[in-house]
């Protein structure tokens, strides 16, 4: 018997579940497919805001309340926002699971969002501003992301900005919320020893108050990078630096060849870049490359931190490897290694039940249903030719450049990417 069951309840609520008899611990998701790029004008961080004021009461509950009823038998309850889904989630044992769903159903239908409550929250937020605004690695994978979409809405920062949230009132959220948190966006995801046909009938009430459409207007990502190099500097030993490059959506078929490739660049300590960076030059404690994507639109990345003076000497290297691979590719062995990592990196992440709930709930809500096996076969099947090929498609372009932290030598990044497009090779 599969242990994966799904339904569809009448006004569209989406119900995934994962049986794992006697698991005693119990992961719940609420996944709800708006984030920022849904947002509107004068709505940036919004999401993110209603997020932080979901958990603030509700007619029945404190937001003390609502904690506790989490915690005080060992469980926890949290939330996240993205570019394009919320999730609220919790872990409990699975004695409590009843009481972990009807603590989130009661925040989503029910909270009471008042002025009071959106005053406490927006010092919180603009506090959590300007904590991500002193992390120059932030700063940096965001400049990349803002060059790479600028005019669209992937561009702004989840979190919002410092206007936006100053300006944000109690109305603007409340209708937001009334808006966009509908039945027809919503999963929720279970793990555990959960009873499907029991949760599909606990979710009823919540399907009926939401009731709504179920997908977003969205304006399709249109890449446009006007200002390929960005440096903010400030008064720090290091330089966050991070090299991006354009890819595509979560459902083109060359992902799997898109995630091989940047393990074998720089996905561990045995790949390319690392080797070269940090284990032979000594140049910085590590560098890294990831992809990334959402629903139409994605990036590849390489990013390090390291002294200032070292910069552009990384550069230099970082530039003849990537044209290397460009230009001839990477080996069978670098394909295999990779595939080992990957194919094993994701099985051990989905032994971990609050791993496998959020990896359920976010397929899901993009429309995902393949099983670990069939991504694992998925893996597999990649060829070096297809690789390869990706690479001369997606290495082609310079990539744009955001550098944060100490004086970031912009001289070098407007070089690299000169040399780009001449495939030129450093020595």
């Amino acid at each position: 018997m599969n242990p994966i069951r799904r339904s569809t309840l009448p006004h569209g609520l989406r119900v995934v579940t994962e049986h794992v008899p006697g698991a005693r611990a119990f992961n719940i998701g609420v996944f709800v497919g708006v984030g920022s790029r849904d947002e509107g004008p004068g709505e940036h961080g919004a999401s993110h805001f209603l997020e932080h004021v979901l958990f603030k009461g509700t007619p029945t509950r404190t937001a003390e309340e609502i904690s506790a009823a989490v915690e005080r038998f060992g469980g926890d309850l949290n939330a996240y926002t993205t570019r394009e889904y919320t999730c609220f989630h919790a872990r409990v044992l699975d004695d409590q699971a009843g009481t972990a769903l009807d603590v989130l159903t009661d925040m989503l239908s029910r909270s009471l969002v008042t002025a009071t409550d959106l005053g406490t929250e927006r010092e919180v937020i603009l506090d959590e501003i300007a904590m991500h605004d002193d992390d120059p690695s932030e700063v940096a994978i965001e400049g990349v992301i803002a060059a790479l979409f600028d005019g669209t809405m992937l561009a702004p920062t989840v979190i919002g900005s410092s206007t936006s949230i100053r300006r944000m009132s109690t109305q603007r959220v409340r209708d937001y919320w009334r808006r966009t948190y509908t039945s027809g966006r919503i999963v929720v995801c279970a793990v555990g020893d959960v009873d499907h046909d029991s949760l599909c009938a606990a979710l009823a009430d919540l399907d009926e108050a939401l009731t709504g459409p179920r997908e977003a207007h969205r304006t399709p990502a249109r890449p446009s990078a006007r200002r390929p190099v960005r440096v903010r500097s400030n008064d720090l030993s290091q330089t966050s630096v991070v090299l991006g490059f354009e890819t595509f959506g979560n459902r083109d078929p060359r992902r799997e060849a898109l995630a091989l490739l940047a393990v074998a660049l720089g996905g561990g300590m045995s790949s390319r870049l690392f080797l070269e960076v940090r284990e032979r030059r000594a140049l910085a404690y590590t560098i890294d490359c990831s992809e990334s994507a959402w629903s139409d639109a994605g990036l590849m990345t390489i990013d390090w931190q390291a002294l200032p003076g070292r910069t552009a000497e990384i550069m230099d290297v970082v530039r003849t490897i990537v044209v290397d691979v460009r230009e001839n590719g990477i080996t069978a062995d670098e394909l295999d290694a990779a595939k080992g990592q990957l194919v094993g990196q994701s099985i051990l992440h989905y032994e971990n039940p609050g791993s496998r709930m959020s990896r359920l709930g976010a397929a899901e809500l993009a429309g995902e249903q393949r099983t670990l096996d069939e991504m694992l076969d998925a893996f597999h099947a990649v060829t070096l030719d297809e690789v390869n090929a990706l690479a001369r498609d997606v290495l082609a372009p310079a990539p744009v450049i955001s550098m944060a932290g100490a004086a970031a030598p912009r001289g070098a990044a407007h070089r690299l990417r000169e040399g780009w497009a001449r495939g030129d090779i450093a020595h």
